[in-house]
Order: structure tokens, then C-alpha cells, then sequence
């Protein structure tokens, strides 16, 4: 099917040219001004939520100057090293065409101009390189989940609550390992020092143990709410000025519930089993990984295929910290190497990228309406203009 398609490309784009693709009504030149001038504000508003989010829980520095230089420096830097990505590969998709004999390989049609275009990913903040590089993969995981044949991969697509089980699973490998390695990173719980139930709210009366999860819970809804609120208002963060009633009445309407609902109650079944467990003679990490499987089950609340595949990769990197923080077995020295030297998460961020990019275009029933978005957004819609004249191409219809 892969040869029968890229045969019946060639031979569609035979005197087809990246204007007839990609700038119909603009010579080379003129669209790459557009598509710097597309990718500076395609760039300031795929990376807004990366830069916006840490800066919303330090809402209680903002009085401190210093707060907003950073977040500042920090936007323009964001748009500045973004900007071969998000026009930049545009300008490659130009060139490569004109390098190609003006002919256009299926498989590389639009990869190797994203691979291109996302060479400068180590520019970017490293903890959004981390955020997104990792993000982007979990998005192509998702791409194979959705492609997959194996009738196991099928069932759990459609079994709701194989899919919680499974992972409610991860999150109690997750919640267990994070116990081990005491690590601060994003997760929707967290664990606590070893001895802080011996030591701390363990060995409180009743009444402290519910105070204790009051205000836990309580952080958890704010933290909900922020995050489900923000998911509406950045995309539509325009509508502030220019219809500040309708982005309210759009908030309210299009609230994500599950989503609410999966922070809250993940955090707040955590709480309660942590605290009881606290009473038994178990270890941290036992009482960590029960109370990760308890407050999986919350899944349910927001079957979604980017968070299942966030629980995979999150356990896989967790558990590849603790290998490598255990002292029990010896490491190969190129492991060891590998570990220390080895950019994992600009790699995962190019090469994601580049696949992502091409898959949107070529495979755009199997990727998530997420990734159009983002892309959509990044680009200034230009992605978009490119999916649709390849599709016009490839079924032989008339230009518009």
C-alpha cells in the first residue's frame, strides 16, 4: 500500500512544483519574508503555554521584577530558536525541492525539511526541549497505537477498562519508583521523604490526618482548575480584546470536566491511601506504589491517548533513573557513556518533529487533532495550506 501510494505521488507531482504545494501566488522569495514574518508569530503562539504555565504558579513572585525579565527573555529567546521550525522548514521545503532535480520523494516530502528545520532544537530552554521533545513522542506512540493491527493493541483501544487497569499499573510503577529516587519532576502526585509519615502527619490523630488531605485536595482543584482553564483560554487568548464576554461564556462552555476530574481525584485518592496505609507496617515504596495504582484507576475520568502514553515514557525514564542510580549491579561502561553524553531529549524532539510533520501531511486520519492544532498554530496555518494542496494533488482536483 506504502508503494502503491508514494507511485501514484510521483507520478501526480510530475510538473508540479513547491509553489503549486506550498505558496500557490508567491514566488520562492517572497514567501520565505512570509514565512518569517508566519513563523516570529506562529512562534509566539506555540510557545506561549510553556512559558506562560511556570509562570502562573509563581503568581505569588509576581511583584519581583526579576519574574518578568526571565519570563521575557526567556518568550523571545523561545521564538527566536523556534523560528527554523516554524519557518524555517519552509524555506527548506523550498530548497530541497530545488536540490531533488524539482521532483518530490514521497518518503522525504516533508520529513527531511522538518528534520532540517528542527536542527536548532538545542537553542531552546532545556526544560522545554524536555517538555515537548517528550511530548512529540508520545504523540508518535500514539500514531502507533492508532495504526496498530495486533488484536490486543485493538481490544485495549476499545476497552475502557482494560485501558484504566493497565494504567493504573503505570502510575503504581511510577508512584514507586518516584518514591525511590525522591526526584521533584511534573506527575500528578507526589511522594514524600521516607520517614515523613513516621515523623509527620503518620503519627497525628484523625483529625490532622483529614486536615492534612483537605489541603491536599484543595490544591489539587486549584491546580485542576488552572490547568483546564488555561487549555481554552491560550488557544483563544485574542478573544480577550476584541470579545472579552464571548471568551468567558467559551471557558465556561467548553470547561474540560474529565480533565478536572482526573487531576482532582488522582491527588485526592493518593492522599486518603497514603495517609491510611501510613498506619500499616508497610514501606514508603509499597505504600507509594498502592496508593499510585488507587489513584490510576482515576483514568476513567479522562480516557485520553496523550496521558496513557505520558504514563508509559514517564515509567520507562523513571526506571532507566533508578538503573542507573543503583549501586547493586554494575553498569557497561557505554551505558554509562550513553547516560552522561547522549541528548536524549533533543534527539526525541527532532527526530519527532520530522515524523509528526510528514505523518500530518501524508497520514493525517491517523494523527490526533492535538498535533493539528499545534501545528496549525506554529506555522500561522501554513501546515494546513500544505495538507490540503497535497491532498488536492494526490486526488487529481482542480485548484481553488
Amino acid at each position: 500500500m506504502v508503494g502503491q501510494l508514494s507511485k501514484h505521488f510521483r507520478q501526480m507531482t510530475v510538473g508540479k512544483d513547491c509553489r503549486d504545494i506550498l505558496h500557490p501566488n508567491q514566488d520562492c522569495v517572497s514567501a520565505w519574508w512570509t514565512f518569517f514574518v508566519e513563523g516570529v508569530l506562529g512562534g509566539m503562539r506555540h510557545y506561549m503555554p510553556a512559558v506562560v504555565t511556570p509562570l502562573l504558579f509563581r503568581i505569588g513572585q509576581w511583584n519581583d521584577p526579576e519574574v518578568w525579565r526571565n519570563f521575557i527573555r526567556q518568550y523571545i529567546r523561545c521564538i527566536l530558536a523556534g523560528l527554523p521550525m516554524t519557518g524555517g522548514s519552509f524555506v527548506a521545503f523550498c530548497l530541497f525541492h530545488k536540490l531533488t532535480g524539482r521532483r518530490f520523494p514521497a518518503a522525504w516530502f516533508v520529513l527531511v525539511p522538518s528534520l532540517a528545520g528542527g536542527l536548532t532544537v538545542s537553542y531552546l530552554p532545556k526544560h522545554i526541549v524536555r517538555a515537548q521533545g517528550i511530548g512529540l513522542f508520545n504523540m508518535y506512540i500514539e500514531f502507533l497505537i492508532r495504526r496498530a493491527r495486533h488484536p490486543l493493541v485493538g481490544f485495549l483501544r476499545s476497552s475502557r477498562n482494560s485501558a484504566t487497569v493497565l494504567f493504573a499499573i503505570l502510575s503504581a510503577g511510577i508512584m514507586a519508583t518516584r518514591q525511590y529516587l525522591q526526584l521533584e519532576r511534573f506527575w500528578f502526585a507526589r511522594p514524600y521523604p521516607d520517614g515523613h509519615c513516621n515523623e509527620g502527619h503518620g503519627n497525628l490523630p484523625g483529625s490532622s490526618h483529614r486536615q492534612h488531605v483537605l489541603v491536599e485536595v484543595k490544591k489539587a482543584v486549584y491546580i485542576g482548575l488552572a490547568v483546564s482553564l488555561i487549555k481554552n483560554f491560550l488557544p483563544h487568548v485574542t478573544m480577550l480584546l476584541r470579545d472579552p464576554v464571548g471568551l468567558v461564556k467559551l471557558l465556561i462552555t467548553r470547561f474540560d470536566v474529565g480533565l478536572f476530574g482526573f487531576i482532582t481525584c488522582y491527588k485526592t485518592v493518593y492522599e486518603v491511601a497514603n495517609c491510611w496505609l501510613a498506619k500499616r507496617q508497610l514501606t514508603p515504596i509499597v505504600r507509594s506504589g498502592i496508593g499510585g495504582f488507587l489513584a490510576g484507576l482515576a483514568y476513567c475520568c479522562f480516557p485520553n491517548y496523550l496521558l496513557f502514553t505520558f504514563s508509559m515514557t514517564e515509567l520507562i525514564e523513571l526506571c532507566w533513573l533508578a538503573y542507573m542510580r543503583f549501586d547493586g549491579v554494575s553498569k557497561p561502561d557505554f551505558l554509562r557513556w550513553f547516560d552522561r553524553e547522549v541528548p536524549v531529549g533533543m534527539l526525541l524532539y527532532t527526530a519527532s518533529l520530522g515524523m509528526l510533520c510528514h505523518l500530518r501531511i501524508v497520514y493525517p486520519y491517523h494523527i490526533n487533532r492535538y498535533w493539528h492544532k499545534l501545528m496549525a498554530n506554529g506555522t500561522w496555518g501554513r501546515s494546513d495550506t500544505l495538507a490540503y494542496n497535497y491532498a488536492r494533488i494526490l486526488l487529481d482536483c482542480p485548484s481553488q
